[in-house]
């Protein structure tokens, strides 16, 4: 397997059947904004990390800043009518009637959310409290193409999801911090996928990281977790569109990554 990590800023990736997805990684909406001005006409797929949200983020500062949030699910509407062509798909909470949001990854285009995929399971517990899962969320292929589209955590997820026969599997799933997802019917990529997109915040400050080892770790962490994924499947191709976090708690700063994960991940036999 072949990758060249990258970082933040526009990148070009031009996966074998001919999708080209552009990736703008930004760790900050205002910088997103930033560099999304600066996207050609001819871009065909736009994606951004998992911008808004991270799994340590504090649930009730996406329920207080609900209106900024929609304010800037709204710029991006407005900007997608500049560029016609373009789908747009952006990482964002999308809030539901139940009070909770959910992690959720938009299709827009022309001004339109005309698609929507949500997180099954989150990185942390604090996550997993904080949002609306959807367990049994049907697998999404980008439209014309044959790529799947995950968020983040989702990505072991599909993973885990391998050895979903294996008779310890629902124990599995409980040492993971993912009970939700027990006798759940999951599934994260359709059949037909031979590309994978996913938007992340990767390199979120783990329990399990030693201080200063947080590159070398989440890099190692990716690297295997998509390996394993192309070994077992049909995917030959991962693009991954990454951000850092720049407001972690302070106990946390020491165990986050220097720089994001972007990159285009191939299969070489």
């Amino acid at each position: 397997m072949e990758v060249s990590f990258r970082d933040n800023g526009i990148q070009q990736y031009l996966l074998s059947d001919q999708t080209q997805i552009t990736g703008v990684s930004a760790d900050s909406w205002s910088e997103f904004r930033g560099l999304l001005r600066e996207i050609g006409n001819d871009c065909s797929i736009v994606a951004s990390p998992e911008l808004i949200t991270y799994a340590n983020e504090p649930f009730a500062d996406l329920v207080n800043n609900r209106s900024l949030i929609e304010e800037r699910i709204g710029y991006v509407l407005e900007f997608s009518k500049l560029r016609r062509k373009a789908l747009f798909i952006i990482g964002t909470p999308l809030f539901m009637e139940s009070g909770k949001p959910r992690n959720s990854a938009l299709l827009i285009q022309n001004g339109e959310i005309f698609g929507v995929t949500n997180k099954r399971s989150g990185a942390t517990q604090m996550e997993n409290e904080s949002f609306e899962l959807v367990p049994e969320e049907l697998p999404v292929l980008i439209p014309g193409t044959r790529t799947a589209l995950l968020i983040c955590a989702d990505l072991p997820m599909a993973c885990l999801c391998l050895r979903s026969d294996d008779k310890f599997f629902e124990r599995t799933l409980e040492l993971a911090n993912r009970r939700h997802l027990i006798g759940k019917k999951i599934s994260l990529l359709p059949a037909e996928a031979t590309s994978l997109l996913v938007i992340a915040c990767w390199g979120v400050g783990g329990s399990c990281v030693k201080k200063d080892k947080a590159n070398e770790y989440y890099g190692f962490q990716l690297r295997n977790m998509i390996w394993s994924l192309m070994k077992e499947t049909k995917i030959k191709e991962v693009v991954v569109v990454d951000r850092v976090p720049k407001d972690m708690p302070a106990e946390l700063r020491d165990l986050t990554p220097d720089t994001p994960y972007n990159g285009l991940f191939r299969k070489t036999c």
